[in-house]
């Protein structure tokens, strides 16, 4: 499926096309989610507990006060202002467990190249979850993939949702697909900036202080605003960890690789 063609489609139909577009493209990069929710209109509080977030409700009253004062500019990390029980103008969301991201072939742009899946799937009592990395812009002043990782950001995409509405109403929040992601700072080694000897990024979790607690620094973002797939690996020390599966090797390495050789385009991107 060309989802360029699509998102291009929907742009020029003259049919009514129910609104945020489901399919559409920012530069590069084309995306595609599913019609209907996975999960249907779930309070926050409910989404939090479920997803493992315990500053989501934080993180929506930072987003709604971005909104206010700088509505549609791009979105940065930054501190958190937002109590936990800030006051919202909604009350539950719309959950997608996975989006689809598509884009051109970095040296030939007419190209279009495999899709490529990101899951935000909560945990469960047989699993972790899966949240996958990606990389996401946060100054427009940069384009992917020229641009490489300078302006972007490496994240961990860990819930994809809109803003539900109360019923019969449209709210001034509700047209654009938004991202809980957090960030993976990259580590500078020696004077290449990667690891000598795998030639990759070496990546930390970054982190934020509140309430005089440590807690990973995330953030709510416009989807739009993610960019491509990307897969990290985990730094393993001398000793295995044996706590070590698929499923939660995010949660116990303190450092991990950037893997820039899951594909050729990918490669190029990074380097």
């Amino acid at each position: 499926m060309d989802f360029f063609a699509v998102a291009t489609k929907l742009l020029t139909t003259t049919k009514f096309v129910p609104r945020p577009l489901h399919t559409f493209n920012i530069g590069s990069t084309a995306f595609c989610i599913n019609y209907d929710a996975s999960l249907h209109c779930v309070a926050i509080d409910d989404i939090a507990t479920m997803f493992g977030l315990p500053d989501l409700c934080a993180a929506l009253g930072d987003y709604v006060r971005y909104e206010g004062e700088f509505s549609q500019n791009f979105h940065k990390f930054g501190s958190r202002r937002s109590a936990e029980d800030v006051q919202l103008p909604f009350r539950d969301l719309q959950i997608w467990y996975k989006v689809y991201l598509q884009q051109k072939c970095y040296h030939d742009p007419s190209v279009v190249a495999p899709t490529f899946t990101i899951h935000a799937c909560h945990p469960n009592r047989s699993s972790k979850g899966q949240y996958d990395f990606a990389i996401m812009n946060t100054d427009q002043e940069f384009v992917w993939p020229s641009s490489s990782l300078q302006g972007h950001s490496v994240v961990n995409v860990c819930l994809i949702m809109c803003l539900a509405s109360p019923k019969n109403q449209v709210g001034p929040y509700s047209h654009r697909f938004l991202v809980y992601a957090q960030r993976f700072d990259i580590v500078p080694q020696g004077n290449s900036g990667v690891e000598c000897t795998t030639g990759l990024h070496v990546l930390k979790r970054a982190t934020q202080h509140v309430s005089g607690m440590t807690s990973t620094l995330g953030d709510i973002f416009p989807l739009d605003q993610l960019r491509s797939y990307m897969h990290v690996v985990p730094r393993f020390g001398r000793v295995a960890d044996n706590r070590l599966t698929s499923s939660n090797f995010v949660e116990y390495p303190e450092s991990f690789f950037l893997n820039k050789y899951i594909d050729k385009d990918f490669f190029y991107a990074i380097s």
